[in-house]
């Protein structure tokens, strides 16, 4: 729980599970909360370092619009 609270706070604009997905296990899910903002929608991935590397790139992305 202290991963989806850490990812939270540095990410406000999303919000975090962890759900299992088929046959593949236990997967982090990111989904944005205003589905009409621009950048990503969903991110899904087994590795949170993964997650917060493309979550860190996209607000870098949306803040040099």
């Amino acid at each position: 729980m202290r991963h989806l609270a850490r990812l939270t706070a540095a990410y406000p604009a999303f919000q975090f599970s962890r759900e299992l997905l088929g046959w593949k296990g236990a997967r982090w899910v990111a989904e944005r909360r205003d589905h009409t903002a621009s950048g990503l929608r969903v991110v899904i991935t087994g590795d949170l370092m993964e997650m917060h590397g493309v979550l860190a790139r996209d607000r870098d992305r949306c803040r040099t619009r």
